[in-house]
C-alpha cells in the first residue's frame, strides 16, 4: 500500500530540482548537470536502487537507473533531459514559487517536471514494483548538441540484455501523445572573394552577390517542399536561412559572406533526395559567374521519428 501523496511528493522534488542549477553551459555562466544530477542519484539512492552516473562529457552526465519488475512483464524507459535554459531578465529563477494551480522556477515545465514525476514514480516502484524492469534514464545537454542522448543509445542501450519493449520521452505536450517528429540538418556555406574600394569595383570580387543567388535557390526549394502532400501531424517539411553575414563597410566590395540554412525533414524523406537538394543549393553558388571561393559545410544533423499510432504503446497510452 502506497501511503503518500504523488502530487505533493512532485512538487517537494520539483523544489528541489529547481534550486539546482543546470543551466546547459551553451548559455554563458551555464555549470552544466552534474549537481542535478547528483541530486537525482541521491534521492534513487535513498529509495533502494543502484543508480548509474554517465559522464559524458567534463561536468556533463547522464544518470540510469533500473527498476526490477516482479512478473516479467516487457521492459520500458523513460527519458528525461536535466539541462536547462539561461536565465537571463529572470527573478529569483532557482526557487519554485506557485501562483494558484501553477508552478514557477526554471525548467518547471520543460522539463524538471517530468523529472519529478519520474523520481515520484521511483518512489511509487519502491514500495510498489512494476510488473516489468522500468529504466529511468535522465540525460544532459538536450538544449543544445544531445549529447546525453547519444550517448545513451550509442554507449548504454546496447548494453542491455534484454531490449526495452517500448520508451517514452516525458517532454510536455499538453497531454496529447506525440507519435512523430521532425528531423532537421544544418548547413553552412561561405564565400570568399577581394575586398576593393567601391569606386574600382574592377579590383574586387563580390562575396555577397553570390549568396543572393543562394537565397532565391532556397526559396524556390521550399515552395516545392510546400507544394507536396502534407503530412497529418507534422505539415511540410520546410527550410530557412538562419544566419546571414557578409561585408565590413558600406564602400567596400565584400571580401566574405556567410550564410547559414535549416531543414527540417519530414519521416519518410530519403537521404539521398536530401543530398541533391544540398548540392543543388551549393552548386548555384558555384556556377555563380566570378571568381569567388565557395565552401559549404554540412555542420549537425538529426533524424526525424514515427511511430505507427496502431503501436502497442500508444494503444496503451490512449486507454490510460
Amino acid at each position: 500500500m502506497v501511503d503518500f501523496s504523488l502530487e505533493q511528493c512532485i512538487e517537494e522534488f520539483l523544489a528541489d530540482l529547481v534550486a539546482s542549477n543546470s543551466v546547459n553551459p551553451k548559455w554563458e555562466g551555464g555549470p552544466g548537470e552534474a549537481f542535478v544530477c547528483d541530486n537525482i542519484s541521491g534521492v534513487l539512492s535513498s529509495l533502494g536502487f543502484i543508480p548509474e552516473t554517465q559522464e559524458v562529457a567534463p561536468g556533463r552526465t547522464n544518470v540510469v537507473c533500473t527498476i526490477s519488475g516482479s512478473r516479467g512483464a516487457p521492459s520500458l524507459i523513460l527519458n528525461a533531459h536535466v539541462d536547462v535554459v539561461g536565465v537571463e531578465g529572470m527573478n529569483d529563477p532557482f526557487k519554485l514559487r506557485r501562483d494558484g494551480d501553477k508552478l514557477y522556477g526554471r525548467g518547471t515545465y520543460d522539463m524538471k517536471g517530468s523529472v519529478s514525476v519520474m523520481l515520484a514514480l521511483g518512489k511509487f516502484f519502491a514500495k510498489e514494483p512494476p510488473p516489468g524492469d522500468v529504466h529511468l534514464t535522465f540525460v544532459c545537454d538536450e538544449e543544445d548538441l544531445s549529447i546525453g542522448m547519444e550517448h545513451l543509445m550509442n554507449d548504454w542501450l546496447p548494453t542491455l540484455k534484454e531490449k526495452p519493449t517500448a520508451a517514452i520521452i516525458l517532454e510536455p505536450t499538453e497531454e496529447s501523445i506525440g507519435i512523430c517528429h521532425k528531423g532537421f540538418a544544418w548547413y553552412e556555406i561561405v564565400i570568399e572573394g577581394k575586398a576593393a574600394h567601391g569606386s574600382r569595383p574592377e579590383e574586387g570580387i563580390d562575396a555577397i552577390f553570390p549568396l543572393g543567388a543562394v537565397i532565391q535557390e532556397i526559396s524556390e526549394v521550399e515552395k516545392k517542399l510546400y507544394a507536396k502532400d502534407a503530412h497529418p501531424y507534422l505539415g511540410h517539411s520546410s527550410l530557412h536561412v538562419g544566419t546571414l553575414m557578409g561585408g565590413t563597410n558600406l564602400p567596400v566590395i565584400a571580401a566574405e559572406s556567410r550564410l547559414d540554412w535549416e531543414r527540417r525533414i519530414l519521416p519518410g524523406e530519403l537521404d539521398a533526395d536530401l543530398e541533391k537538394e544540398y548540392e543543388r543549393i551549393v552548386s548555384t553558388a558555384k556556377n555563380y559567374p566570378g571568381k569567388h571561393r565557395v565552401e559549404p559545410k554540412k555542420l549537425f544533423a538529426r533524424p526525424p521519428m514515427e511511430t505507427l499510432e496502431t503501436a502497442e504503446i500508444v494503444q496503451r497510452l490512449k486507454k490510460a
